[in-house]
């Protein structure tokens, strides 16, 4: 048995190691794929997100890696990609020429400050604030509907395989109770989003990056018997930033997903996406 990780990060943007120390300790955890996601660029000052000048060779690295490693672990392309409307997109022509095996879709930013910066809506929580007082007027009910509503648009007019931490907008809660994730209204958000998912066959991923930190995970274990009833197909990610977080929190959102019902992950196998049968402990290949 062994486990599989589809969204990680790099040095090429906000991650901490080379490519090539992300596959090496997969190869010892025994993963059977990986899939390489650096944040892709945006046409704006990021700090966090691939330079555009360094696409070509980070898509150079993994194609060397592939062929190094192909005897010991299956290597994929891909790229997280952000949808700001009007901006950029898993579809935005800038992206079209370059040759993924897959891609993530993400909201990452929420409208702009008066400045015209596009607010990045997972930072601080002080930057979450500036954003929220800036330009919602502390209207926290609008900000997330918004965020929704993004997700929403961004499946409906977008072609990517899997959706990245569809309610990240919950994050901050953790700091300071900012809304109830149990009102009708942010439970309408998250059911109307789901059905718009379901829709389109978009894989979710349960994101475990802030599982060891804080618990969180993206979607919740609440989620979990909403997606097996509207037949939603999942797989797990961390999320990594660094080499040896590839595996963080997997064996209990596998059992949780047990619990809840599901049988099979969405796994990436010979260039389409795959029902394989998983227990707690690992993919049943």
């Amino acid at each position: 048995m062994s486990w599989t990780n589809y969204h990680g990060h790099c040095k090429f943007c906000d991650g901490h190691g080379q490519i090539e120390e992300y596959i090496q300790q997969a190869i010892k955890n025994n993963m059977k794929a990986i899939g390489i996601s650096c944040h892709a660029p945006v046409p704006f000052d990021c700090f966090w997100t691939m330079k555009p000048d360094d696409v070509d060779d980070y898509l150079q690295q993994i194609q060397e890696l592939k062929l190094k490693y192909q005897s010991n672990i299956h290597v994929y392309t891909s790229l997280e990609i952000d949808y700001i409307p009007g901006i950029t997109g898993p579809d935005h022509p800038i992206l079209s020429d370059i040759n993924l095996d897959y891609k993530i879709g993400s909201i990452h930013f929420v409208d702009k400050f008066k400045n015209g910066t596009p607010w990045p809506i997972d930072g601080s929580f002080d930057e979450f604030t500036k954003g929220l007082d800036e330009i919602y007027n502390g209207d926290i009910k609008t900000v997330v509907q918004r965020f929704f509503q993004l997700n929403r648009e961004m499946i409906n007019t977008q072609s990517f395989d899997i959706i990245g931490h569809f309610d990240k907008i919950k994050m901050h809660n953790v700091t300071k109770p900012l809304f109830d994730e149990n009102a009708d209204w942010y439970l309408r958000e998250v059911n109307d989003t789901l059905d718009c998912i379901a829709s389109r066959n978009i894989i979710v991923e349960i994101n475990t990056k802030s599982y060891e930190r804080n618990g969180l995970l993206f979607p919740g274990v609440e989620l979990f018997p909403k997606l097996l009833e509207k037949e939603i197909s999942v797989t797990i990610n961390s999320d990594a930033h660094y080499p040896d977080k590839l595996e963080i929190g997997y064996e209990y959102v596998a059992g949780e997903l047990r619990k809840a019902g599901f049988k099979t992950l969405k796994e990436f196998v010979n260039g389409n996406w795959t029902d394989v049968e998983f227990n707690k402990y690992g993919l049943l290949w």
